[in-house]
């Protein structure tokens, strides 16, 4: 994949959490529980861990990480 602020060529990787990746607007007093937070969205991409890790790809000339929960990322 390549970086959308640089151009230069990410390199995929996980994102893992214990208790589930998730995106929230707001933080949350016990991250455990993010899955009750309003608005809520799980990361969830396909990595055999499910809900305990995520595909990311990270930039490192930028210092950006990108997770695209649309689909598989197989």
């Amino acid at each position: 994949m390549k970086c959308p602020y640089c151009g230069k060529e990410m390199v995929q990787g996980y994102i893992q959490c214990r208790d589930g990746v998730r995106w929230t607007p707001k933080l949350q007093l016990v991250s455990a529980l993010s899955f009750l937070g309003r608005g809520s969205v799980s990361l969830e991409n396909g990595t055999e861990l499910e809900n305990q890790a995520v595909y990311a790809y990270n930039c490192e000339n930028c210092k950006k990480v990108l997770i695209d929960y649309s689909e598989s990322q197989s």
